[in-house]
């Protein structure tokens, strides 16, 4: 009995070790990934509400088009499929860029994903097809080391250009919930990458 109570101590400080090591590590990554110049930038789609864009998914759309104004990238891919409410995340991101003033031209979509490993999978397959080498990743900030493993593990050179000025980055109960949700996912990505070799 002993032995078990041991093993399950040992096993509980390996996973709170574990644990604080990838909040720690999510929170830099995301707090100081910072863009270059690159072939393009994606915008990984967030919530679709009844009326419109979510918050989350409106400062996406103005980061990115601020990237794009910055002239770091001259083409966007917009990627993200259908939610809870019509129409996809993509549909509503080419809506709300243009608006803003960005081209249409400029401006592709990718309207299947329903994961972040979709939409870096099938934002490459857009990538290959123009023969874009380096992108621009635009998420927030505790979804951004988990997206740019996801596309350095497609072979994908990608610099983060993390989303700040949203409720979910100021409010510290916020962030503190939803990095600590991004500990779940990015171990079970772990797993899954283990298992898929």
């Amino acid at each position: 009995m002993k032995k078990v109570i041991i093993s399950i101590l040992i096993l509980g400080c390996l996973c709170l070790g574990w644990g604080g090591y990838q909040y720690y590590s999510i929170s830099q990554v995301g707090e100081y990934a910072s863009p270059v110049e690159a072939d393009v930038i994606i915008i990984l789609g967030a919530a679709v509400w009844q009326h419109g864009p979510s918050p989350a998914l409106q400062a996406r759309i103005i980061h990115g088009m601020n990237i794009y104004k910055e002239g770091l990238a001259d083409y966007i891919i917009l990627t993200g499929g259908m939610g809870t409410y019509p129409p996809t995340e993509a549909e509503v991101m080419k809506a709300g860029l243009i608006s803003l003033g960005v081209e249409e031209e400029v401006l592709f979509l990718e309207d299947q994903a329903t994961s972040t490993y979709e939409n870096i999978e099938f934002s490459k397959e857009i990538m290959e097809k123009h023969q874009w080498q380096t992108a621009i990743i635009v998420t927030d900030v505790f979804h951004m080391k988990r997206a740019l493993l996801m596309a350095e593990n497609q072979g994908i050179t990608t610099y983060g250009a993390p989303v700040k000025d949203t409720t979910l980055y100021r409010n510290k109960a916020l962030k503190f919930r939803y990095t600590l949700r991004e500990v779940s996912a990015i171990t079970y990505y772990y797993i899954q990458s283990f298992f898929r070799k």
